[in-house]
């Protein structure tokens, strides 16, 4: 699946990563939108697509029904990579709180109205800005994925381990 040759993979200690959020804290479009990539594994057209009301936040979970793209030069809303990308994430607590609060910040914003008025192009650079005022090196945006995905991988085949399902995990 994906491509033949597959670009590497680069991680962020968690150390780097909040050396990294501290460096980017001053612009908080760009603080909420990591956070929320880090934190919480979304795609970047996943966290583009989020309105208010994919946030749940007296149970602490992140709706993903949706994914942001610019076509020929229009916004275009789709389902996300694939079906099983549908989902519910969980929210830590300190994130849940911030997002609250950001999203209390937003004048007038609708329950329907997406939260993130980005591009990728403005990530990329953010990206890159965030990485050489905190000394850290460059990752790929999609990579700040990974270390939740492992994380929730290694934490699922935990469990079936321990309830005795059958499972295939290393």
């Amino acid at each position: 699946m994906g491509k033949g040759k597959a670009e590497e993979m680069l991680f962020w200690t968690k150390e780097e990563y909040l050396k990294f959020i501290e460096a980017v804290k001053d612009k908080p479009y760009s603080y909420h939108a990591f956070q929320i990539l880090y934190w919480c594994g979304l795609r970047v057209g996943e966290l583009l697509a989020l309105t208010s009301q994919d946030i749940d936040f007296d149970n602490k979970v992140i709706r993903i029904t949706k994914s942001y793209q610019r076509l020929e030069g229009k916004d275009v809303i789709t389902d996300p990579k694939t079906p099983k990308s549908k989902r519910n994430v969980s929210m830590p607590d300190f994130l849940c709180e911030e997002l609250k609060d950001y999203i209390g910040r937003l004048y007038g914003i609708l329950p329907t109205d997406r939260i993130f008025h980005l591009t990728k192009s403005f990530l990329h650079h953010e990206m890159t800005r965030g990485a050489e005022k905190a000394g850290v090196k460059r990752i790929r945006i999609h990579d700040l994925r990974h270390p939740y995905v492992k994380l929730t991988t290694k934490k699922f085949c935990n469990f079936l381990k321990i309830s005795g399902q059958p499972h295939s995990c290393p």
